[in-house]
C-alpha cells in the first residue's frame, strides 16, 4: 500500500499531534519523575520522622531515667539530712534530759542541805527559845520573890516601931 501524500493540513495536523504526543509522553514522563521524587521524598521524610520519633523517644527515656535518679538522690540526700536531723534531735533530747536531771538533782541537794539547815536552826531556835522561856520563868520567878519581899518591907514599915532604947551617950 502506498500512501497517498498529505495535504499540508492534514500533514500539520499530524505534525500537531505527533508533538501533543510527544509533549504528552514528556509530560507522562515528568509526572512519573516527581511522583517518584515525591514518594522518595515521603518515604525519606517517614524515615526521618521515624527516627526523630525513635531518637525523642529515646530521649525522653534518657531524660526520664536522669529525673528518677536525680529524684531517688535527692529523695536518699532528703532521708539521710531527716536521720541526721532525727539523731540531733534525739542528742538535743538527751542533753537536755540531762541537764534537766543534774538540775534537778542538785535542786534536790540543795533542798536537802536547806531542810537540815532549817532543822538546825530550828532546833537551835527551839533550844533559844526554851532558854529564854526557862529565864523568863526564872525573871518572873525573881519578880514574884521581889515583890514578896517589898511587900514584906512595906508590912514591916507599916508596922509602929517600937521604941528602942536610946543609946545615946548625949542624953
Amino acid at each position: 500500500m502506498t500512501h497517498a501524500k498529505r495535504t499540508g493540513r492534514q500533514e500539520r495536523n499530524h505534525h500537531d499531534r505527533h508533538r501533543r504526543h510527544e509533549r504528552k509522553a514528556i509530560l507522562d514522563k515528568a509526572e512519573t519523575e516527581a511522583r517518584t521524587i515525591l514518594d522518595k521524598a515521603e518515604t525519606e521524610a517517614r524515615t526521618i520522622l521515624g527516627k526523630a520519633r525513635a531518637k525523642a523517644g529515646t530521649l525522653t527515656a534518657e531524660a526520664k531515667k536522669k529525673a528518677d535518679e536525680q529524684i531517688e538522690q535527692a529523695t536518699r540526700r532528703k532521708q539521710g539530712i531527716d536521720q541526721e536531723a532525727d539523731r540531733r534531735i534525739g542528742e538535743s533530747r538527751e542533753q537536755a534530759q540531762k541537764l534537766l536531771s543534774d538540775a534537778n538533782t542538785e535542786a534536790d541537794r540543795i533542798l536537802k542541805t536547806a531542810e537540815e539547815k532549817a532543822a538546825g536552826i530550828d532546833t537551835k531556835a527551839k533550844a533559844r527559845i526554851a532558854d529564854a522561856d526557862r529565864r523568863e520563868h526564872e525573871a518572873a520567878h525573881t519578880v514574884d520573890q521581889a515583890r514578896r519581899l517589898l511587900a514584906d518591907a512595906a508590912a514591916r514599915l507599916a508596922r509602929p516601931m517600937p521604941e528602942l532604947p536610946a543609946t545615946n551617950p548625949r542624953e
